[in-house]
């Protein structure tokens, strides 16, 4: 057989190859998806876009499909602010039509921007704008407060430590080995983050621990901390940051330390008991480590109406609004489900970074219809709007809230 027909035959059959590859395998346009929505968003928003992402693709009277890139909060809030493109591949998640088999646990698919870059629709903040930069948002941008964030500590399973207080935690990432706090006295084995991520951030206000001054080894990405914490060849000595979006998905590997803030007189977990899910702490207060999300869109400085609708949609949805057309999917399901708060569960409040707690009543509560998400619900079911089935109260959600 000649060279030339043995190569002609090599390539129908990698064509061949390549036809009988499933689509989620290859490469795509992103601006083919079906509704694309381009985001720039904190790592620790991970879970959150392959949730949401899947549940946006498979919504049946509105599509979307969220094509994401992840980066430090205050590199979003600069590219938002200043119109800086992604480049590069970006990601996002197949339909069920597309892929029945993937799951959360599966890795994200590409697709591929056009030459030049693109501008994002939507970036997302995990802590205040405020922490990052004292620029207001130009008249091209909006912002929208969403889902509460909490950060937790956490050590290798095989450590023995259980709690650590604000001082402790002050001694030890502000002076590393010098703090002589034990067991935390190696440099080398205190896992931060940079100085533009939001986990630092928001534990450097909550222990008075400017960003700039972190001993410790500091990593880009969160799996980075949780490699670092999962194969630390002195796991007592061992101890990271994390936002509880990741933390929670690795509890058989890792242990959150319960925290005792400034003041305080107990130490507490985000949870009402380290096996729990239910963020009762960071609710009521106990628990101050945390963040509301920060989701900003590109809007007419006219009009204030976004540039792209597709994109107020998927944020009208990250907060729980109701949107036109309606999902097929509770939000707070979506919300709850990879370890945030969503604002109408919240019952306490603060103003900037590591500030002062106050009270809450949000507008339109929903802590039933949390509380059914991420334990048990002791709340009336009901079915209908405003008073639907309920005696008293208000049909929200599937459940009646007291208001």
């Amino acid at each position: 057989m000649s060279m030339a027909r043995t190569c002609a035959l090599s390539v129908a059959a990698l064509t061949g190859l390549a036809a009988l590859q499933p689509a989620a395998a290859r490469a795509a346009d992103c601006s083919t998806l079906p509704n694309p929505v381009y985001l720039q968003v904190g790592d620790t928003q991970l879970n959150l876009m392959k949730s949401l992402g899947r549940k946006l693709r498979d919504n049946v009277g509105n599509p979307v499909t969220l094509v994401f890139t992840t980066s430090g909060s205050c590199t979003n809030i600069e590219a938002m602010y200043t119109d800086v493109k992604v480049t590069g591949n970006m990601q996002y998640v197949p339909s069920t039509a597309e892929d029945a088999a993937w799951t959360t646990a599966s890795p994200t698919l590409t697709c591929a921007l056009p030459t030049g870059g693109q501008l994002t629709d939507i970036a997302n903040s995990a802590v205040f704008n405020s922490a990052c930069t004292s620029t207001p948002a130009p008249a091209t941008v909006k912002l929208f407060q969403g889902p509460v964030q909490a950060y937790v500590m956490a050590v290798p399973k095989a450590s023995s430590q259980t709690a650590i207080t604000a001082e402790e935690a002050y001694f030890t990432f502000g002076f590393g080995t010098a703090g002589m706090v034990q067991p935390w006295v190696d440099e080398a084995q205190l896992f931060i983050r940079t100085v533009t991520k939001s986990t630092l951030l928001a534990w450097g206000a909550n222990i008075s621990v400017p960003a700039a001054k972190w001993k410790g080894m500091a990593f880009d990405k969160s799996t980075e901390v949780v490699s670092a914490l999962q194969n630390s060849p002195t796991p007592e000595k061992a101890i990271g940051i994390l936002g509880v979006e990741v933390y929670d998905k690795l509890r058989s590997t890792l242990t959150s330390l319960a925290f005792r803030a400034f003041k305080q007189f107990a130490a507490y977990y985000p949870d009402s008991t380290s096996t729990a899910f239910d963020k009762a702490n960071v609710r009521d207060g106990h628990y101050t480590v945390w963040s509301p999300t920060i989701w900003m869109t590109r809007v007419n400085a006219g009009t204030g109406m976004a540039n792209n609708p597709q994109a107020k949609y998927v944020i009208d949805v990250l907060l729980g609004l109701t949107v036109a057309p309606a999902t097929n999917f509770d939000s707070i399901d979506v919300v709850a489900g990879v370890g945030l708060v969503p604002d109408c569960a919240m019952k306490v409040t603060r103003t900037f970074e590591g500030g002062k707690l106050s009270l809450y009543a949000p507008t339109e509560p929903c802590g039933c219809k949390y509380d059914s998400a991420v334990a048990t619900s002791s709340c009336t079911a009901c079915t209908g709007t405003g008073q639907g089935t309920c005696s008293t109260g208000v049909c929200r959600h599937g459940f009646c809230e007291a208001r």
